[in-house]
């Protein structure tokens, strides 16, 4: 039960990030259909949303695969077992940080302010509420986890270290 807790801020993001991307896809499918018969087939419009969208798959592939070894280092954590983090799984980390990271500070400042009296916090749209509350939410989850592997690495014998129980 803990572990369903725990990654489902990680999995609501990467939710998001899917279906961002699904929206942008068929943002661009839809220009491509309503674009005049008589127009040259290649307009800047579509040139531009095509660029988008290859960006936009890129940053869902990185982090989505940076927040995939969260939820595995997640797991084994919980565990007691030490996962192996080899370059890749270091990067992907590194990766879900550096994405993450930015939303603790912004909600730091966020919440100064609306203390302070200031409305900050936009209702209008849940899904990019429910989003912003889980990023940081996923920063804390990834520090939390690096700690506690960091603790196994220490505690355990290096038989342990690839997952073995004994």
């Amino acid at each position: 039960m803990k572990r369903l807790l725990t990654s489902l801020p990680v999995w609501l993001v990467l939710a998001d990030m899917v279906y961002g991307l699904g929206i942008n896809v068929y943002q661009s499918l839809n220009l491509h259909q309503s674009a005049a018969p008589d127009s040259p087939s290649l307009t800047p419009e579509i040139a531009f949303n095509s660029l988008q969208i290859i960006s936009n798959g890129g940053m869902v592939l990185i982090i989505g695969f940076g927040l995939t070894v969260l939820l595995q280092l997640n797991r084994s954590v919980l565990r007691r077992q030490i996962l192996p983090i080899g370059i890749f799984r270091t990067l992907g980390l590194i990766a879900v940080l550096a994405f993450s990271l930015p939303a603790v500070w912004e909600w730091f400042w966020a919440i100064l302010n609306l203390m302070s009296g200031n409305n900050t916090i936009n209702l209008h749209n849940p899904r990019y509420l429910i989003t912003a509350l889980c990023l940081p939410l996923t920063a804390l989850l990834c520090l939390a986890r690096l700690f506690g592997w960091y603790r196994l690495h220490r505690t355990h014998p290096p038989e342990a270290v690839y997952g073995e129980r004994e």
